[in-house]
């Protein structure tokens, strides 16, 4: 049997292969700009993100900055007051060896015999004194070895002067000093 259509047949319009080229690359083109646009703004944000973050650090650093400088300022302050303390201790060491020194000088010292300069610098010592007999200089030379503060005790000069008719032997004597001894 033969079959007849009598209804008007519709012809296809042929589509042109170059059209469908045509809309895949429009629609390749279009997915790439709206990726390119999409990876821009995601890198704006990062960007915008890293400026924030680099204005906060800075911010930070400046506030650091401040108190870097008070803490130095107290660290020079610590110094300076450490380097008073170091001295007075000191000074609180040397008066106990001067005591000493100056307690032995006492008692060493004849009656008649008076220390007219006293310089003391590291372990030793420097005496400058007056006495009325040549005898009391001995005396005090013999005294201050006994005080076992006083060693290798040098007189130097022993000086006869008339002050208003009167003999007085001036005198230098040096001595090293064990304090502690």
């Amino acid at each position: 049997m033969i079959r007849i259509n009598l209804l008007a047949s519709k012809k296809r319009k042929k589509v042109n292969k170059g059209i469908y080229e045509l809309i895949l690359f429009l629609m390749v083109v279009g997915f790439l700009v709206a990726s390119c646009f999409i990876i821009n703004s995601s890198l704006d944000n990062q960007i915008l993100i890293a400026k924030n973050e680099v204005s906060k650090l800075d911010r930070e650093y400046k506030r650091l900055s401040k108190i870097k400088k008070e803490v130095d300022g107290f660290k020079k302050r610590k110094e300076e007051l450490q380097k008073k303390i170091d001295i007075v201790k000191k000074l609180k060491q040397g008066q106990k060896g001067y005591y000493e020194i100056l307690r032995n000088l006492e008692y060493a010292m004849p009656e008649d015999v008076w220390v007219s300069k006293f310089d003391f610098q590291g372990d030793s010592v420097n005496l400058n004194g007056s006495s009325l007999r040549t005898a009391s200089v001995n005396e005090f030379i013999l005294n201050l070895y006994s005080t076992k503060m006083f060693d290798n005790i040098d007189l130097k000069v022993v000086k006869k002067v008339t002050v208003e008719n009167m003999d007085i032997n001036d005198f230098n004597i040096t001595a090293k000093i064990k304090i502690g001894g």
